[in-house]
């Protein structure tokens, strides 16, 4: 390349990493590049690493060299993407995963060598992670909410579609919780739930959805399971929940379980592992399945 010191003290009045490279090797990178990874200079980057490229770690919002076919230059690719902003995760020097966003162009019009910018965005990710959380968690039991539960109840009824797995709803309520609150106070209440919520989650495999549907009223959602082996689940958690010791006040749980058919329309499974639970509730620290 032409005029290299001309190019590298015009990218070091750039207040971010900038590299310009051919998509195979690095040609020039200024001092904020290599101030990240912790080198003196690019041949000593070089030495260590083929390609920036490579660097770019695995994560879903992110582009990684995973995401497009070996054959094709990431260059290319980030280039003629339409999708915007672009966005890939590094780790620097500390081993602490950072999110860029990627600005990217030709240094000429026909030329194979490009141009790229990378501006840390860790910190608006963060924050935006930290919003949807508040979005779709319950604030007292930091389990999912009744919005985070619809949204991926729609997505296990995909999947369902599409593979053919079983597809199981528990509903459970705490019983007598009224009383409860009205004997002890709505701080024990909430001591409670808290508890619960504590005790189930422990017994709950990680792709299960708990979540707190309204008041003393939980929805579990159990891909690749059917009735049964929901109905075993639901067993186990009730007599772990009966068998509880604590500082609290022991109570009791009620279960309804119901699997989703696939001729059920949009609120029938609902209103049959209500029933379900209504059942259940007749008795208290009961399972009931329909």
């Amino acid at each position: 390349m032409k005029n290299n010191k001309l190019f590298l003290i015009a990218i070091n009045t750039i207040p971010n990493p900038v590299v310009i490279t051919n998509g195979k090797e690095l040609l020039i990178a200024n001092d904020d590049f290599l101030s990240f990874f912790n080198y003196a200079n690019l041949e000593a980057f070089v030495e260590h690493n083929s390609c920036v490229c490579n660097l770019f770690i695995q994560n879903d919002d992110c582009f990684s060299l995973d995401k497009i076919d070996e054959n094709t230059l990431w260059t290319y690719h980030l280039f003629n993407c339409k999708s915007n902003p672009i966005t890939v995760s590094i780790l620097d020097k500390d081993g602490n995963p950072k999110i860029f966003e990627v600005a990217i162009n030709k240094l000429e019009e026909e030329s194979s060598q490009y141009i790229v910018v990378f501006t840390d965005v860790t910190s608006i990710h963060k924050e935006k992670e930290l919003l949807e959380k508040m979005a779709y968690t319950d604030h007292l039991t930091n389990i999912s909410n009744r919005q985070m539960f619809d949204k991926l109840y729609l997505k296990e009824l995909e999947n369902k579609k599409r593979y053919g797995d079983a597809l199981s709803l528990v509903m459970l309520d705490i019983d007598h919780f009224k009383n409860i609150n009205d004997t002890y106070g709505h701080d024990i209440g909430d001591k409670i739930l808290v508890t619960l919520t504590q005790l189930i989650s422990k017994h709950l495999r990680t792709n299960d959805t708990f979540a707190r549907w309204g008041g003393e009223e939980f929805l579990i959602l159990m891909p690749r399971t059917n009735k049964e082996t929901a109905y075993e689940k639901a067993q186990e958690l009730r007599q772990i929940i009966e068998d509880h010791r604590d500082q609290i006040p022991q109570f009791t749980v009620s279960f309804g379980i119901t699997q989703i058919l696939d001729s059920d329309k949009e609120l029938s499974a609902f209103i049959r592992v209500d029933k379900a639970l209504y059942k259940a509730k007749i008795k208290r620290n009961d399972v009931v399945q329909l």
